[in-house]
């Protein structure tokens, strides 16, 4: 590993991330910072939390209290609008949460 290629490439990788897992979660994310971690962790928990109280609430507005007084076809919309949010925030921004306060 004298001189050249190979002592680049060792010095590019004795770098912290030798001792650590490549495919940690950290170094996915780029998020080597605990604060940085744990702050935009907590964002994306709040985008979760917000989601899911935001579309239940259309949810249940839309139809079990019949609230909304609009077209059908516009109230469909908003409640598929609804569903797909609530499954978009729960099947990819909450797994991506827990991995970055991981």
């Amino acid at each position: 590993f004298g001189v050249g290629v190979g002592s680049h490439v060792l010095s590019v990788h004795s770098s912290k991330n030798m001792t650590s897992n490549p495919y940690s979660n950290r170094t996915i994310f780029e998020l080597e910072s605990d604060p940085i971690r744990y702050t935009w962790g907590a964002w994306y928990l709040f985008v979760v939390l917000s989601s899911v109280v935001g579309d239940t609430t259309i949810l249940v507005a839309s139809l079990k209290y019949k609230a909304f007084k609009m077209t059908t076809l516009i109230l469909m919309i908003i409640q598929q609008v609804a569903v797909t949010d609530l499954v978009l925030a729960v099947v990819w921004v909450l797994p991506v949460a827990l991995s970055v306060i991981k």
